[in-house]
């Protein structure tokens, strides 16, 4: 059995597996999220296996973090058992809550910059020890997510503390009391006129609203009684983290290819491939999440995303065939000698440039001008 066709084994009996699974109690769960994580499981496995047959030690760390990211395919799956009438914590309200906060959002984010992070500084401080490597994408990452998820560790009820949640919850009391009292709908101006609302600090009450701000706290927040639409406000805060992450991410990408552009350094075959799909997949993550902090409506919203996963699915299957070939190149004999050759004597090693790179330059770029290294001017050398 040839090993890709081991891979597509691994894998298609993983997502059978978890098929099986969906015969017991769980909660509903969409198509897309559903390719979503068998997709990610696919490049778990392909991780695992190019860490296995990297030939030179600095790249394995690159795809351990990797790997380590696309194992959260894992809990992903295991997500949908969670929480009342399913398998697991059943008893508990808050279960699928903290999963969702914890694994979904933050070691999600966290474990993606840092894949990304640790590969621009081994771009660029590639005489630096793994070690060392190591330790400064950790300041770099854990310096970021520690910033903005620090409330979260702190009080793992943070979104349900917010001002506004409370102003929220505030008005939602206000709006069933004059339901019940009136049998009609409360109109935002009603619930202005009849409701005490206050300025909040470290989710105690600080002081009072005049009518005036009143009337515009209300006017904001009234959108959002309607329903489930209160989960927009629940979740807005980590999916603006959400955006500030995954703008590090972009930022990290955008220096990494900067750096690539000026100095042109040999890098293994496809990372900067790989790289420019995560810069796309990391911009949709930044779409979704400003849509989401955007929306009034959480079923419209619902619908949005589960259009922009597939795009986002899409990115994910790229990303896949990418690891593939990665996988493909450095089991073959001339891969292992230039992956090899690139740790050993890097100035002597011409950029290894594979079909993509011979159809972009063949339609955007002039061919004699690009005989050596890409960007680099032969004249120059």
């Amino acid at each position: 059995m040839t090993a890709m066709r081991k891979i597509g084994t691994i894998w298609l009996s993983a997502v059978a597996v978890f098929l099986v699974l969906f015969l017991l109690p769980h909660e509903s769960i969409k198509a897309s999220e559903f390719i979503s994580c068998s997709l990610q499981m696919l490049l778990f496995i392909l991780c695992i296996f190019i860490i296995r047959h990297e030939p030179t030690s600095k790249n394995k760390y690159i795809f351990i973090n990797f790997a380590l990211f696309f194992s959260l395919s894992i809990p992903f799956y295991f997500y949908n058992f969670v929480g009342s009438g399913t398998m697991f914590f059943s008893g508990e309200p808050y279960a699928r809550f903290y999963m969702n906060q914890y694994i979904s959002f933050g070691a999600y984010f966290f474990l993606l910059a840092f894949a990304i992070v640790y590969l621009t500084v081994d771009a660029l401080f590639r005489d630096y020890r793994i070690l060392q490597k190591y330790i400064l994408a950790l300041i770099i990452v854990g310096g970021f997510f520690g910033y903005y998820y620090s409330p979260y560790f702190a009080d793992p009820k943070h979104l349900y503390n917010t001002t506004d949640l409370l102003d929220w919850k505030t008005l939602d009391r206000s709006s069933n009391s004059f339901r019940s009292k009136y049998s009609v709908e409360p109109t935002a101006e009603n619930l202005a006129e009849t409701t005490e609302m206050y300025s909040w600090k470290n989710g105690e009450a600080v002081g009072t609203l005049f009518l005036t701000e009143k009337r515009a706290r209300v006017a904001e927040l009234y959108p959002y009684l309607n329903g489930t639409n209160y989960l927009i406000l629940l979740y807005r805060p980590i999916y603006f983290n959400t955006i500030y992450m995954c703008v590090v991410c972009i930022g990290f990408i955008l220096l990494y290819f900067g750096y690539q552009y000026k100095k042109d350094p040999p890098q293994g075959a496809y990372i900067e491939k790989i790289m420019f799909l995560f810069l796309l997949f990391c911009s949709l993550e930044v779409l979704h999440a400003w849509s989401f902090v955007k929306s009034l409506e959480w079923q419209t919203f619902a619908q949005l995303l589960s259009i922009g996963q597939y795009v986002s699915n899409v990115i994910l299957l790229r990303v896949a065939v990418f690891f593939g070939l990665r996988f493909h190149f450095i089991t073959s004999v001339k891969g292992e000698f230039y992956e090899q050759e690139i740790v050993s004597s890097p100035a002597d090693v011409t950029r290894w440039r594979d079909w993509f790179d011979n159809l972009v330059i063949a339609h955007f770029f002039n061919r004699k001008a690009l005989l050596g290294r890409l960007f680099v001017d032969p004249r120059q050398e």
